[in-house]
This record gives structure tokens, sequence and C-alpha cells, in this order.
């Protein structure tokens, strides 16, 4: 039986070298399809791995321009790279993405397969994700777009039942299949070798992320106890809203407490992981964070804000202790008690990773995939 040539369609940057969890996902995902992604680059390239071909387009300089090109003005170059790759399935990482090959399908007649993914309020993620204006009124023009494409796509892969369901107000149709996102359980696992001290944020430095509102949470608990470091990783995507976090580092001379870590590779998170004792969060609209995910693999518990995708399944079977969204008296009571109170620690870095364990696996993400396509044939 030949397989199908699955195309994902999204901004996600993979780079022109595969980190070894990308080799990992597209390894696994090629026992049982074809893949080809289209995307951003540095440049005008395409590449093919062996276990997936990617289709770059040059990424602009402009945030918003990023946007108007991928969404509106790509679809001839998506058009030519479907039909020289002969793909039937797209997978639109969010609504707006699905736009183009839902006018190829009515349009120019394409005999494809659409497939909308979701992971989380995307406009609200996009919104929050800078302090910028013009981004605000471009994603507030979408909302004909997303009626308009799920009146035409064939499912909904998202990660949790609330945030799909709040889709079929635009169909009430709309066949809908859940699973979590990739997580490499090869690179995340609880190594049990080191000594954990330190509390460790892992998210791109945006404002949906709450980095800010964390910074200032800690800086008393941070203060009583200076041997205790707040490690951040991510990347930095908004440098107002960076100098506006230094601005109060400074103030409370944190330099040495609180220190930041560009974008590292999988490998490195997995080892900080390992090496902290508080995983926190603070996001305002998540959808099944991975990121709870890796960290229950490597026996990590978390203190997070109680949002749709973290109450539950997190707070509710795993390790992880919620607080109510930007209550700072809140997160710092919870921060002390899975500090100081070994007990509670032990039994929610076991909760995290059984939770995480039944989530991820080996083959786990492929035959999510396998099964979603096959719930969509079925509804032809």
């Amino acid at each position: 039986m030949s397989k199908i040539n699955l195309l994902f369609l999204g901004t996600t940057d993979y780079g022109f070298e595969l980190s070894k969890s990308d080799q990992n996902k597209f390894k696994e995902l090629n026992t049982k399809f074809n893949i080809y992604v289209f995307t951003f680059g540095k440049r005008v390239n395409e590449i093919d791995f062996g276990i997936v071909k990617i289709k770059y387009l040059k990424l602009p300089k402009s945030l918003l321009y990023k946007y108007i090109k991928f969404y509106f003005l790509s679809i001839f170059k998506l058009n030519k790279f479907i039909n020289e790759n002969n793909i039937t399935i797209v997978s639109a990482k969010e609504p707006i993405a699905a736009l183009n090959p839902v006018l190829l399908k009515i349009i120019f007649r394409k005999k494809i397969k659409i497939i909308i993914e979701n992971h989380g309020d995307f406009r609200n993620q996009l919104v929050a994700q800078r302090d910028s204006m013009l981004i605000s009124r471009f994603i507030f023009l979408t909302e004909f777009i997303v009626k308009f494409v799920f009146k035409h796509v064939d499912i909904l892969r998202g990660v949790s039942e609330q945030n799909s369901n709040y889709f079929k107000k635009y169909n009430s149709e709309l066949k809908i299949y859940n699973f979590p996102a990739w997580v490499d359980s090869s690179i995340f696992s609880n190594d049990n070798l080191r000594s954990r001290e330190d509390l460790l944020f892992v998210g791109n430095i945006i404002k949906r992320k709450g980095v800010d509102f964390l910074i200032e949470s800690c800086t008393d608990f941070l203060i009583e106890n200076p041997h205790i470091k707040f490690k951040l990783i991510g990347k930095i995507e908004d440098e107002n809203y960076f100098k506006k976090i230094n601005t109060h580092i400074e103030k409370y001379n944190l330099q040495k407490n609180v220190l930041f870590f560009n974008k590292v590779n999988q490998q490195d998170v997995a080892n900080y992981m390992n090496s902290s004792k508080i995983l926190l969060m603070a996001s305002s609209s998540e959808g099944l964070p991975r990121v709870l995910i890796e960290s229950g693999l490597c026996g990590l518990p978390s203190v997070a804000s109680n949002i749709d995708g973290i109450y539950n399944p997190f707070f509710t079977n795993g390790g992880t202790l919620v607080y109510n969204l930007n209550s700072k008296e809140e997160i710092e009571e919870k921060i002390r008690t899975l500090y100081q109170d070994k007990n509670i620690w032990l039994d929610l870095s076991n909760k995290s990773y059984k939770l995480s364990k039944s989530l991820s696996g080996s083959g786990t993400f492929v035959k999510n995939w396998d099964n979603l396509i096959k719930m969509m044939e079925l509804n032809e």
C-alpha cells in the first residue's frame, strides 16, 4: 500500500539543518506518510532530507508582512509545490493558514483534504505575542476568514476538547480529533543524577507567556534565597518587552539571579529540566502545553496559571499546582509551598511523570495522525 503524501503548512522555523528532535519526529511520521513542509526560511530554498521535503519562502523582516505574505500572497507557490509532489492532504497549523488550500480546493478544483490544527486560542496568541497595534488590528479582521475556512475543511486536529469545541460555532458538523503535540521521549527523561535547586521557564520571551509577571512575582523569593537562580530559556522576540523586563531586574539587583538563555537545543532543555526544582508558567492562553509534558518526563513539577489546557489534565491528573491568572500572591504561595515541602514535591514529581508517559512515547504521535486520517476518510 502506497503512503499518503501529507503536507504541513505553517510558519514553524525548522532551519536548514533539522534538530535531533525534528529528525525523530519526521522519521516517526515517515513510517506511515510521505512528509512535506511549506514554511519560512532565511532565504528561498527547498531541501529533501529523505524523511521530509521542506519548501522555504524567504522570511520578511516586517512581522506584519510576514503574515500577509504567508497567508495571502503564497497561494501560487503553494499550488506549484502541491502539484509537483502529488500532495493529497494539507494540514494547516492554524485556521488562517488554511485559507490558501481552501481557495485551491474551491477555485482550482484541487483534490485535497484539508486539516486545520488548533493549539489554543490562535487569535489571542497572536495578539498577545507582542505589543503591536498593527498585529492586533490585522487579527481582528480575520473573523470572516475563519468562518469561511471552517465551512470547507475536512477535520480539526486539536489538543484539548475545551479549545476544539469552540470552533463548532462555525460548523456544527465539524469532525474533531484531539491529541498532544510532538514530544521526543528519547530526549526528555528523568536522569535522577543531579541535585535540583533552580526555578525554570521554557518558552519564547513574549507578552503572552507572562515573563514579566513571573519575574516580578519571584522577586522577594529570589532576594531571600540568593543561591537560587531563575533560568529562562527561549527566544527574545520583542526587544521592547525585554527592555521592560530588564528594567525590573536592574531595579532589584537580580542580574545574578535571573538568567536568560537564548533558544537552545532540546537536549539542553532536558538537561535544564533535570537540574531544576520547579517549572513556572504564566501564559494567558495555551492549548495543551508541550512543555508540561516534557517537564513531566523529567520528573519536574510545575506551578502554572489556571487556564484551559492546564487545569485539565495537568492539575487534575498531573504534577502542576495552579493559581488564578495574574495573582502574584497566589503564585508566590504556591512556589514557596512546592519548594519547601519535600513530600509535596515528590508526590507531584511522580504524578507529572506518570501523566506525561501516558501522553507521549515512541510511536504515539504517528499512531494519532494515522487514526485522525482514517477518521477523516471514514466521514467522506
